[in-house]
């Protein structure tokens, strides 16, 4: 068979974009990988205590992270922060929870953010959600990256972590669809599922990467449902299910101190990767059976979304289109429980200037108070600009002259992540930034 110059173009193209997309992605997202540090009032911030509580609290505890000082101030990074968490929470006599790990019995939490059209911001929602489970919380967060072009991955990857690489395992491999010629599920064990979490520079938090392969588990998942009589809209939920039944919660913070009294790190260590509280996926823009297994296997659904006219249509088309899915998969399982929580659409680069945007949201909170968020992403330079090094808010260190606008851009995610927290996390205590948020411009 004679191929034409196009044939010759994508095979040129291919290889030469391998090079440099490789060497742009790794130069711009591994460089200073969570290399921020936080101030003591920070932390405390973090934690919900006073920072002469934790002054106090460093006097008593050996474990203390020193932490890294200039004059008079100390700073520290997320896994001292961490480790802080696990000192206050592991303290005989603690009145208030500090670690807010799920516990035997407790049901793993599935959250994901998907979306028709891309531009919405929806991956850096994503990364910023975990982030803010992390810091706020000390959850131990999984995040599943189920988008080929590992837009995600790219907020939580060093240079550890091959992303891209044929050889890295990803969503396909940990739902055993990864053969697109098998007839069958791929059988793994516990411990090779387990292997494909990839740790990250977060303490407590593991990514299944986002990569090609995910479009290989479109064509495996399409040639079984058409052999054999495999629910191909669930195998996800039933990979999670049957991984955290392998890997389920052990530890309590009483655990993590020795018979002297003294904290443990090396328990605490092991704990925060022994299992997963909460598990964030991020969608690829699209509906494909791959994604619509993201969507059956979540609890709770964020669809993030611009407000302009033409978005908003996508957005009737993305509902659409589920809901025919759904009427579909009920013909099969009519028993089948789907997304038991609360599922919500979060207004995305929202220019308050403009009164269309936030007519925009009125209006469709008017007629839908429960499904619409009175909380909303502004669009936002200084997220512009740590978007482009693929750094959420948490991690981007800002120029002197963003530093005003990255903290007014940190103020406005806590709100937004707060107000997910009390939708879809309602176990947890808000933190009631949002409720700021809301007073401030809806009265």
């Amino acid at each position: 068979m004679a191929y034409g110059q196009f044939e010759q173009f994508i095979r040129n193209l291919g290889r030469v974009m391998t090079q440099v997309n490789t060497k742009l992605q790794r130069d711009l997202t591994m460089r200073s990988r969570v290399s921020r540090r936080f101030s003591m009032t920070e932390v405390a911030e973090f934690l919900g205590v006073d920072a002469t509580y934790l002054t106090r609290i460093n006097k008593d505890e050996p474990a203390f992270p020193e932490g890294e000082r200039n004059g008079r101030e100390r700073s520290f990074t997320p896994s001292e922060i961490m480790q802080i968490r696990g000192i206050l929470a592991s303290r005989p006599g603690a009145r208030r929870d500090h670690l807010f790990w799920r516990q035997s019995g407790d049901p793993l939490k599935v959250i994901t953010f998907g979306a028709q059209k891309g531009g919405t911001g929806k991956s850096l929602t994503a990364a910023h959600f975990a982030q803010y489970l992390s810091l706020f919380y000390g959850l131990r967060v999984g995040i599943i990256d189920a988008d080929p072009q590992a837009t995600a991955s790219l907020y939580f990857a060093d240079a550890e972590l091959p992303l891209f690489s044929p050889d890295t395992a990803t969503l396909a491999e940990f739902m055993g669809v990864d053969d697109p010629g098998s007839t069958s599920l791929t059988a793994r064990t516990p411990e090779e599922i387990n292997a494909i979490w990839r740790p990250t520079p977060w303490p407590g938090t593991r990514l299944i990467p986002g990569g090609a392969n995910i479009q290989n588990g479109d064509i495996s998942l399409f040639f079984l449902s058409q052999g054999s009589r495999l629910p191909v809209y669930r195998v996800l939920r039933d990979a999670i299910d049957g991984w955290s039944n392998a890997y389920p919660p052990l530890t309590k913070p009483t655990d993590l101190r020795t018979a002297e009294g003294a904290f443990d790190a090396d328990a605490f260590g092991n704990a925060l990767n022994e299992t997963l509280d909460v598990i964030v996926i991020d969608q690829q823009p699209s509906l494909t059976l791959m994604q619509l297994n993201g969507l059956i296997a979540a609890d709770s659904v964020v669809i993030p979304q611009t407000m302009k006219g033409f978005d908003l249509a996508t957005l009737a088309t993305y509902v659409g289109n589920i809901g025919e899915y759904l009427d579909f998969i009920m013909g099969f399982e009519s028993d089948l429980e789907i997304g038991a929580g609360e599922h919500i659409v979060l207004p995305t680069i929202v220019q308050e200037q403009n009164n269309q945007d936030t007519d925009q949201i009125l209006d469709l909170y008017r007629r839908s108070p429960r499904e619409i968020s009175q909380v909303w992403y502004n669009r936002s330079d200084a997220i512009a600009n740590a978007a482009e090094e693929y750094k959420s808010i948490y991690e981007y260190m800002p120029p002197r002259t963003r530093r005003t606008s990255a903290k007014a851009f940190m103020v406005n995610a806590n709100a937004v992540n707060d107000m997910l927290v009390t939708r879809c996390l309602p176990h947890l205590p808000a933190r009631n930034f949002a409720q700021d948020f809301i007073k401030e411009r809806w009265t």
